[in-house]
């Protein structure tokens, strides 16, 4: 197989994973490695247990996963375990990923300290925090590395799984509205999550009609219905992207209900089009975009559009108007470290400097980073949330972990860059994908390290900004968006 060609069957599969991650993380965020087998598995309740409850994870009516949810009251304060497991099968490899959560909360399930971590066959990545005095203090490791954030709060910080606690007794009413301060694991940030009990609704559970309350969830701009019942406990959940949440038995939960026909996941949330011609070559692409209501599509010297419709045109390549580093005040923000991007970490920036070398030309020092990354990094699907220095440490990935690291890199050589997600097509559909920006001074230029590319063809499009930490972005657009290739000499 032509190198190219691999590497797109790898490229287009990260973005995917990695919002299914985020979204069963979310549903049942996450110690010990889960249990893939009832031997040992399924623990006696123990005394003074509040809540033990199991739920098998479902997308698109195949059990990709399980979890588990324990809360245990003591003493005005309440410690809350949880645990989950999914195993994906991403081009005929098996991937497995665990989470895990372990929080102490006051008696109103509001946080105090909790332990996160993600695990993946490509190492561990761990948060802990402990709210105190109006802030959040987050350690994060990864890569055998700490860093801290300081992170100001206006109001208590829940788990969301605990926060559907507060909807119970006189709460669980047609109307009651609820709105609070969640914690996203997956992006390390809290963002407002807002509940609201639509009414009665009967539900069957192995047979028997169940009485519930079902209740819209919103969450990061995505909505989810949940059914609860009289004691508040979560019977389903039912998502976006075909994804569900169910109420099972210890048993069932762990050891019921796989699938023997692996789950095609690029299939999954592909976009089918009527062929492109010479995809890689063509210097321009007209496109309509249906499915994209309240979603703002970005627009730039590369590509821009009138409502719907859109039009992508290959970028020219310019020179560059600065030397490296660059000291403009416009883009300062795209040469700071993040959780992510840890471009100021000394690993970092040794492998920058080994990439760049004492090359001061930004499109020079573009072009080496990226055969850098490319030439670096094994081409292989990857389960997990990634960041630079955990992916500099595996040197594997796909997508998201080429645009994280080349981030990275490049803002430690003084070359401001962004990581940029969408969709880029291949093979009769448009598959989700992330790639990067640079600054050259004169405008940004693209670049996707794991197709070697610089700048990118005309069939990649744009739909967001920022790290894997942003693309729960473009979950409202999963299954609903439609796109349809316009002849070049027809806008109608």
């Amino acid at each position: 197989m032509p190198p190219f060609v691999r590497a797109v069957r790898f490229a287009v599969v990260g973005v995917w994973a990695g919002l299914l991650i985020a979204l069963a993380y979310s549903s049942l965020p996450p110690s010990k490695r889960p249990p893939t087998t009832v031997a040992g598995a399924i623990d006696a309740t123990p005394e003074g247990v509040g809540e033990d409850l199991w739920s098998g994870i479902y997308m698109n009516g195949s059990k990709i996963g399980y979890g588990h949810y324990r809360s245990t009251p003591a003493g005005g304060s309440v410690r809350i375990e949880e645990t989950s497991l999914l195993r994906l099968t991403v081009l005929d490899r098996e991937q497995t990923v665990q989470a895990t959560v372990t929080a102490d909360a006051a008696d109103d399930l509001s946080m105090r300290r909790f332990d996160v971590a993600l695990t993946s066959d490509l190492g561990t990545f761990a948060a802990r925090g402990t709210v105190a005095n109006g802030q959040l203090d987050l350690d994060v490791t990864t890569g055998g590395q700490t860093t801290s954030q300081r992170v100001p709060l206006d109001q208590p910080l829940y788990l969301p799984a605990a926060a559907r606690a507060r909807l119970s007794g006189a709460a669980l009413q047609e109307g009651t509205t609820l709105t609070v301060q969640a914690f996203d694991a997956a992006a390390m940030q809290h963002q407002p999550m807002t509940m609201r009990v639509v009414g009665r609704e009967t539900l069957t559970e192995d047979g028997v009609a169940v009485q519930t309350w079902k209740v819209r969830e919103s969450f990061r701009g995505m909505e989810s219905d949940v059914w609860l019942d009289d004691g508040g406990h979560t019977v389903r959940e039912r998502g976006p992207m075909g994804l569900e949440v169910r109420r099972e038995s210890a048993a069932d939960a762990v050891a019921k209900g796989w699938s023997s026909a692996p789950l095609d996941l690029m299939g999954a949330v592909a976009v089918a089009v009527t062929d492109i011609s010479d995809p890689r070559e063509r210097d321009r692409l007209r496109l309509r975009l249906a499915g994209v209501e309240g979603v703002t599509i970005p627009s730039d010297g590369r590509q821009h559009g009138n409502g719907a419709e859109l039009v992508i045109e290959r970028e020219t390549v310019h020179a560059a108007t600065y030397q490296l580093p660059y000291d403009g005040a416009e883009w300062q923000g795209e040469l700071q470290p993040t959780m992510v991007l840890q471009s100021d970490h000394p690993k970092v920036r040794a492998a920058a400097r080994a990439a760049v070398g004492d090359e001061r030309d930004p499109l020079a020092a573009a072009e080496r980073l990226r055969h850098w990354v490319h030439d670096g990094l094994e081409k292989r699907p990857a389960a997990t949330l990634p960041n630079a220095l955990q992916v500099l440490e595996t040197r594997a990935g796909d997508c998201n972990e080429h645009a994280v690291l080349y981030a990275a890199l490049a803002r430690a050589s003084g070359l401001p860059a962004r990581v940029v997600a969408g969709l880029v097509y291949q093979n009769g559909a448009f598959l989700y994908h992330a790639w990067d920006e640079v600054w050259l001074g004169n405008g940004w230029l693209t670049v996707d390290a794991i197709f070697d590319q610089m700048p990118v063809d005309v069939t990649h499009i744009k739909l967001v900004e920022g790290g894997p930490e942003t693309h729960a972005a473009l979950v409202p657009l999963i299954g609903k968006l439609s796109i349809r290739v316009l002849p070049d000499r027809d806008a109608g």
